[in-house]
């Protein structure tokens, strides 16, 4: 593993380890993503030991990340540059607040990962 802040100096608001193993490469984020750090997430994972170059999958895990809407938008930007390199890109896990910003917008889907689907109306746990 290979932590790195995101951001220089001890105000650093944004973190992330690198893990490359046999089947790819997987960047855990921590921290906030606001606009002063969302074009931070889709560096890194451009800096990503395989830089997605290699065709290997590419895995963003923000468990640890807390956002809005701006950090959102910062977790889908680096898709298009993943179709151009022929990468698989996804998101492995998330935090509660980045579940719930994924199944509001339906976005999940577009990060291949699993959002529960909402109850129908009237169909009560």
């Amino acid at each position: 593993m290979n932590p790195s802040p995101l951001l220089p100096g001890p105000e650093a608001r944004l973190r992330a380890r690198t893990e490359r193993d046999g089947w790819g490469t997987v960047v855990r984020g921590g921290g906030e993503i606001d606009p002063d750090t969302a074009d931070e997430p889709e560096a890194v994972l451009v800096r990503a030991p395989s830089g997605g170059d290699d065709g290997a999958p590419l895995v963003l895990d923000p468990s640890e990340v807390s956002c809005g809407p701006t950090g959102l938008d910062a977790l889908l930007r680096p898709r298009p540059l993943a179709r151009r390199r022929r990468t698989p890109f996804a998101v492995s896990a998330a935090s509660a607040q980045v579940v719930l910003l994924l199944g509001l917008t339906r976005t999940g889907g577009l990060l291949g990962f699993p959002v529960p689907p909402a109850r129908p109306p009237g169909r009560d746990p």
